[in-house]
């Protein structure tokens, strides 16, 4: 017990002797952080909430079936995804539902604004133009995100730096949602239980919580260096004849 006492006040030493290293490091760690965090584009969050309040009939599953979805339903079906809040899912989840939404908002040319000549209307490089592939990717993985509560609601989450865009986009897939299942005789019926609004708080960057994250790690690793420094300058010391 006594031995690691001594070792402790050996590394407080060490970090005392070396402190304004760490705290220079923790300073502009911290300051540097907040810096980009603050110019980087402010991304809000709004979600819209669905509810499925009566039974299917057989016609969602038909339609499912049908459809190019087929084969994800087959393999959330072996799942036992069965309910129809889980098949609503399904089809949220969609290319064809994505593809509606990515053509109601212009979304291609919204996610690649740097791409656009807004003076001519046109693309800059019109042989190679942004395709619908690549913005229904973009709105999959990056804008939209959907949730399945244990009482059978469904969260339609979509972020996006025009929090106005956003609310619009979240409360137009379930517009898209419902045209779907009325053109496929669907009898599931979707209420709406809180439609989206455009959210006065962004949802990203968080600046708090990544300048906490940036001391508490360049504290880790000013730790790491001093003690590094200290190790160096006793072999140092001695290795000398």
């Amino acid at each position: 017990m006594r031995e690691e006492e001594i070792n402790l006040m050996d590394y407080w030493g060490v970090l005392w002797r070396r402190k304004m290293m760490i705290i220079i490091l923790c300073v502009v760690a911290v300051a540097a952080t907040l810096v980009v965090s603050l110019q980087l584009p402010k991304y809000y969050r709004s979600e819209a909430v669905i509810l499925s309040i009566a039974p299917e009939s057989g016609g969602l599953s038909a339609a499912l079936s049908a459809s190019p979805l087929a084969g994800a339903f087959g393999a959330a079906a072996m799942g036992g995804l069965s309910s129809p809040a889980d098949k609503i899912l399904v089809l949220l989840k969609s290319r064809t539902i994505a593809e509606r939404v990515v053509k109601r908002f212009d979304l291609i040319r919204v996610f690649n604004e740097s791409k656009w000549d807004a003076s001519k209307g046109a693309w800059k490089n019109p042989e190679k133009p942004p395709l619908l592939e690549d913005a229904v990717k973009d709105l999959e993985k990056k804008v939209t995100s959907f949730k399945k509560s244990k009482e059978g609601a469904i969260t339609i989450s979509v972020e996006w730096k025009d929090p106005k865009l956003a609310a619009e986009m979240a409360n137009y897939y379930v517009s898209a949602l419902a045209e779907f299942m009325k053109n496929k005789s669907i009898n599931t019926t979707i209420q709406i239980i809180d439609p989206a609004v455009p959210s006065e708080r962004k949802s990203w960057p968080k600046a708090g919580l990544n300048t906490a994250l940036a001391g508490v790690l360049s504290l880790f690793i000013g730790v790491i260096i001093a003690l590094s420094l200290e190790s160096r300058a006793v072999r140092k010391k001695t290795s000398k004849p």
